[in-house]
């Protein structure tokens, strides 16, 4: 049986999700709606899924997918009326 310290957690908190990234977690806060979507467990306790298989919903696929735009598209000067 594999050490459990070894071993990846499905979830990531935003302190390793900071280490991941390579920035601070008040920097995790502030790019929030630039990541896919978080879970929130409770209140005090939000977390995001390592991998699923599809870069709108997984930190690593959506790393190795290069990091694209998650959810609403950019709006560029021609599309504002």
């Amino acid at each position: 049986m594999p050490n459990a310290s070894l071993v990846p957690s499905a979830l990531l908190d935003a302190a390793e999700l900071a280490r991941m990234l390579s920035v601070s977690k008040p920097t995790i806060w502030r790019i929030r709606d630039k990541l896919p979507p978080c879970i929130a467990l409770t209140s005090q306790c939000i977390r995001w899924r390592r991998r699923t298989g599809n870069p709108a919903t997984g930190i690593e696929d959506w790393l190795d997918a290069g990091c694209p735009v998650i959810g609403a598209t950019e709006t560029t000067r021609e599309d504002q009326p």
